[in-house]
């Protein structure tokens, strides 16, 4: 499966599930019967995964297991809870006839927060009507993760310049005067949650090079603190990865750069370009 794919809940509402479902409804009335001041309603729930890797802190198979989300249906005009279920539970609520009119389909699973390694939400509505007389054919609710995925990878010869080294993300509403730290060892993603527009991520990569790489400047002061600035774009449901390598070119003053390596998983672009450090004094 293609790495960052969107995840769709689809659920379908059509007469044909009705041999497969208990009905809750107490009418009488069998699928396919007419009664203009009602229609049938069905639907089924359906998921695909968002990301591929798994790690130690969070299986994202869980997300893959429609069983675990829960499903609301509202009806619009009053905005009256018709139903709550998990969706494993589904059968035991429709078919059902309902008043025709304006609905409102929720589906959800997880929890949000401003950023998490363990935890995310998924989630998705669809309004749609149910028309005089006629069993509603299908409603389709797309449901994707409130969050971007960001990683970090430090190539191993970061170890032969630097004796520290670390990334920061900051930038975002959520997280707002907050930072989230990827840390040198660290393979854990950030799930970071998001605008649904999307939101630009600042990122501050903070080393400390060994001493025969140091900086010295014009005034002969020499430095082995440094600091990377930048930011990019990350929608809700993609993935960024940031790979730093350094590139080291013997001269007077210790020219070490890095090269950053911008992989946006979802669209399969890499981007690479060499970033200075800033040095501190």
């Amino acid at each position: 499966m293609k790495k960052g794919k969107t995840l769709i809940c689809t659920m379908l509402a059509t007469a044909m599930l009705a041999a497969s479902c208990v009905s809750e409804d107490v009418s009488g009335l069998a699928p396919g019967s007419t009664d203009q001041a009602t229609g049938w309603l069905m639907f089924n729930l359906k998921s695909d995964v968002p990301f591929t890797s798994d790690t130690r802190a969070l299986n994202e198979d869980i997300y893959r297991n429609t069983d675990n989300y829960t499903v609301q249906l509202i009806q619009a005009s009053n905005k009256s809870l018709v139903f709550e279920c998990k969706a494993a539970d589904l059968n035991t609520y429709l078919p059902r006839r309902v008043p025709i009119g304006e609905y409102e389909v929720k589906a959800w699973f997880g929890k949000e927060h401003d950023a998490s390694r363990d935890e995310f939400l998924v989630e998705g509505e669809k309004n749609f009507t149910i028309k005089s007389g006629e069993d509603h054919p299908m409603v389709t609710v797309n449901c994707i993760p409130t969050c971007g995925k960001l990683m970090v990878a430090f190539d191993s010869s970061m170890d032969t310049y630097y004796n520290s080294y670390n990334v920061t993300f900051s930038g975002t509403k959520q997280l707002g005067s907050k930072t989230i730290e990827w840390k040198k060892g660290e393979t854990e993603p950030w799930y970071i949650a998001l605008d649904k527009a999307g939101e630009t991520v600042k990122y501050t990569i903070d080393l400390t090079v060994k001493d025969d790489y140091a900086h010295i400047n014009s005034n002969g002061e020499k430095t082995t603190t440094g600091k990377i600035e930048g930011s990019f774009r990350l929608q809700r449901n993609h993935a960024q990865k940031l790979t730093l390598k350094p590139n080291y070119i013997p001269s007077e003053d210790g020219a070490l750069d890095i090269t950053i390596t911008i992989d946006d998983s979802t669209i399969d672009k890499t981007y690479d370009w060499e970033v200075p450090t800033t040095w501190i004094y």
